[in-house]
C-alpha cells in the first residue's frame, strides 16, 4: 500500500476519532486550532511531498512519524486550550470595566458611533473582518456603538439611510499581520439600541464572536465563517426570527430561551452535533416539542464542513 493512502487514512481516523470522543463527551476539541497552526499542516504536506519521491522503507517511515506527531500536536493543542477556556455565559469571564481589551502600550484604541434617529424603524448591521474578538453585550442610546482596540489592522464605520431602515457596515480594513493570539490583537466591543428591529449579518475568517442579543428585537442573524468561535444568545422570538449559519472549521455555540419554539435545518459533513431536548424529524430536522403549536418561532439553518453545532435552552 502507498505511504499516501496511509496518511490520508490516519488524517481520516484522526478526524473521525476526534468527532466521535465529542459525541461521546469524552473530549471537549477546539476545532480553532486546526486554523491556528495551519503552518504546521504546510510542514507536513511539503515534508511528505518531499520523502514521496524517496521511495525506500526509511522515507515512508519519516513521512508517516511526522504525521503522527502533527496529529498528536494538533489533538493535544485542541484539547488543552478547550479545557482552558470558560463559557462566555459564565461568571467571571466578561470584565465589563476592561472594555479595551489587553493593556499593552502598543494597543490602540477608537470609539464608532451612529446616532439614533426615531425614524430608524429597521437597521441592518454588516460586520467582516477576521482575527478580531466580537462582544456585544449591552445597549446603548445610539444606534450603533463600536469600542475598538487592536495592535494592527484599521476599521471603519459606513451608514445609510433608506426611508425606515438604516444599514451599517462595520469592517477590518486594510493589511493585518497575522498573529497566532489575534483574538489578544483585536478586539471590538458592540453596543445597540433596543427600539429598532435588526437583521445582523456577521462575515469573518478567523476570530471569536460572542453576541447576547436577548434584548433587542432580532429578525434574523446570517453568520459566514471560516476557522472562527460564535457564540449566540437569543431572546424571545419576533413573528419569525431566522439564524443562518455556514461555516468551514468554526464553533457554534446558540442559546435560545425555554419557552421559545424552535426548529433545527443541520446540513453537515463531518461536523458534530449537539441538540439536547429536541427532537428529530423523519426529514432530519430537529425542533422543540411545542414547535407545532407555537406562534412564533426561531428557525435555525445549519451549514458546516467540520464544524460542531450546540444549540441549548436557557
Amino acid at each position: 500500500m502507498k505511504t499516501e493512502k496511509i496518511i490520508w487514512g490516519l488524517v481520516l481516523v484522526f478526524i473521525g476519532g476526534i468527532l466521535l470522543l465529542q459525541n461521546l463527551e469524552v473530549v471537549d476539541f477546539n476545532w480553532h486550532v486546526v486554523f491556528r497552526f495551519w503552518p504546521v499542516v504546510l510542514i507536513l504536506i511539503g515534508a511528505n511531498l518531499l520523502f514521496s519521491r524517496d521511495d525506500s522503507a526509511t522515507g515512508s517511515v519519516l513521512s508517516l512519524v511526522l504525521t503522527l506527531l502533527v496529529l498528536g500536536f494538533i489533538a493535544y493543542q485542541g484539547i488543552t486550550t478547550r479545557n482552558s477556556q470558560e463559557s462566555f455565559w459564565s461568571d467571571g469571564d466578561y470584565d465589563p470595566d476592561d472594555e479595551n481589551g489587553p493593556n499593552d502600550s502598543e494597543m490602540s484604541t477608537s470609539l464608532f458611533t451612529e446616532e439614533y434617529r426615531d425614524s430608524a424603524a429597521r437597521a441592518i448591521l454588516n460586520i467582516s473582518g477576521g482575527a478580531t474578538q466580537y462582544i456585544l453585550k449591552d445597549t446603548t442610546a445610539d444606534l450603533f456603538q463600536a469600542n475598538v482596540s487592536k495592535s494592527f489592522a484599521n476599521y471603519s464605520l459606513v451608514s445609510t439611510t433608506n426611508d425606515s431602515t438604516a444599514v451599517l457596515n462595520f469592517k477590518m480594513k486594510g493589511k493585518s499581520k497575522w498573529k497566532l493570539n489575534d483574538e489578544k490583537g483585536n478586539k471590538a466591543v458592540l453596543k445597540l439600541n433596543t427600539n429598532p428591529i435588526w437583521d445582523i449579518n456577521i462575515e469573518m475568517g478567523a476570530g471569536t464572536t460572542r453576541f447576547d442579543l436577548s434584548p433587542f428585537k432580532v429578525k434574523s442573524v446570517h453568520i459566514e465563517g471560516g476557522a472562527a468561535s460564535f457564540e449566540i444568545k437569543l431572546g424571545s422570538p419576533l413573528q419569525t426570527t431566522t439564524v443562518s449559519v455556514e461555516t468551514g472549521v468554526s464553533e457554534i455555540e446558540i442559546a435560545i430561551p425555554s419557552s421559545a419554539a424552535c426548529k433545527i435545518n443541520v446540513d453537515s459533513g463531518l461536523s458534530s452535533n449537539d441538540f439536547p431536548d429536541f427532537i428529530k424529524q423523519e426529514d432530519g430536522s430537529f425542533i422543540t416539542r411545542n414547535y407545532k403549536e407555537g406562534v412564533k418561532a426561531i428557525i435555525l439553518n445549519l451549514e458546516g464542513g467540520l464544524s460542531k453545532f450546540e444549540v441549548t435552552r436557557y
